[in-house]
C-alpha cells in the first residue's frame, strides 16, 4: 500500500502541476477583466503565471490603454513577453515554414487542396488511474487519462510533417513549459507516443511500481522515433521515420515539476 500511495502522489503532481493548459489569456482577456473592475493584483498574477499570448505592437498598446488597462499591467505584459516574437503581431497565415511564428507546435496540412500550417494547442488531462496490486506479476501501473476518444487535430497523411517554433531569446514559460520552468528549446525534449483508447478516453502509462522497483515517466520503448532538422533560427522540421498506423497520437513534453503537456493529433 505504501508503494501505491507514493506512486499515486508522484503521478498526481504530473497530472495537475501544469497551469491552465487550455486557457488562452490574450489582449481581449486583459481588457475584459480590466473593464469588469478586476484589480491590477489579479491581472498581474494571471500575467506572471501564464504564457505570453499578447499582441504588443504599438497600435495594440494604444488600444489596451484606451480600453482601461493600467500602465502597471501594460508594463507587466511587456516584461512577460520580453524577447518574444509573439509580442510583435506575427503573421500566422503564411504557408512558408520559414516565416517566424509565435512559439508552438504546428502541423502541415494539405487536406483542403492548399497547403497550410496550423497550430496544435496542448490538451488537458482528466486525471490519473492506478491499477494492480504491487506484485511482480501485477505491478502498480499509473495511467494519465485524456478526455474524449479522439483528438481535434487531424493529420492529412500517415507520414505527417510538424514544425516546432521556439523563442531562443525567451527563457520564460513560452508555450512549452510551466510557470516554474524554462521553456523547451528543441523537439528532442518531446516524446511521440500512441495513446490507447478505452472507456471514452485516451490513456498513456506514466508510472509502474512493484515491491522491487519503480519507474516514473514515459517508457522509451513505447515512443515513436522521428527526425529533427533545424531549418531556420529556432525553427525545426520534424518528420516521422515510418508511416503511422491509424490511431491517436501526441507529442508529450515533460515540463517542470513532473508536469506533462500533450499536443495530440489523430491519423485516419
Amino acid at each position: 500500500m505504501a508503494i501505491k500511495m507514493r506512486l499515486i502522489a508522484t503521478v498526481a503532481v504530473a497530472s495537475f502541476a501544469s497551469p491552465a493548459l487550455g486557457e488562452s489569456f490574450n489582449n481581449e482577456s486583459v481588457i475584459a477583466l480590466a473593464q469588469a473592475g478586476v484589480g491590477d493584483d489579479v491581472l498581474l498574477s494571471k500575467i506572471n503565471n501564464l504564457p505570453c499570448s499578447y499582441d504588443l505592437s504599438t497600435d495594440q498598446i494604444i488600444h489596451l490603454r484606451k480600453s482601461g488597462v493600467s500602465n502597471v499591467v501594460l508594463s507587466a505584459m511587456v516584461d512577460r513577453c520580453s524577447g518574444s516574437s509573439r509580442a510583435q503581431g506575427t503573421d500566422q497565415s503564411s504557408s512558408d515554414p520559414l516565416v517566424k511564428r509565435t512559439p508552438g507546435l504546428y502541423i502541415k496540412d494539405k487536406s483542403s487542396g492548399s497547403e497550410r500550417i496550423g497550430i496544435i494547442r496542448p490538451t488537458t488531462v482528466s486525471g490519473v488511474q492506478v491499477s494492480g496490486n504491487g506484485s511482480l506479476l501485477f505491478p502498480y501501473i499509473a495511467k494519465l487519462s485524456i478526455p474524449r476518444l479522439t483528438a481535434q487535430n487531424l493529420a492529412d497523411s500517415r507520414s505527417p510533417t510538424f514544425y516546432f517554433y521556439f523563442e531562443a531569446a525567451d527563457n520564460k514559460t513560452g508555450d512549452f513549459g510551466t510557470s516554474v520552468s524554462n521553456a523547451a528549446q528543441s523537439p528532442s525534449e518531446f516524446s511521440l507516443v500512441r495513446f490507447k483508447t478505452e472507456k471514452n478516453q485516451r490513456e498513456m502509462t506514466i508510472g509502474k511500481a512493484s515491491a522491487f522497483n519503480a519507474r516514473i515517466g514515459i517508457d522509451p520503448k513505447y515512443t515513436i522515433p522521428f527526425s529533427i532538422a533545424e531549418i531556420g533560427d529556432s525553427i525545426f522540421e520534424v518528420k516521422i521515420l515510418s508511416e503511422l498506423a491509424p490511431g491517436q497520437y501526441g507529442f508529450v513534453l515533460k515540463a517542470g515539476n513532473d508536469a506533462y503537456r500533450i499536443y495530440d493529433f489523430q491519423v485516419n
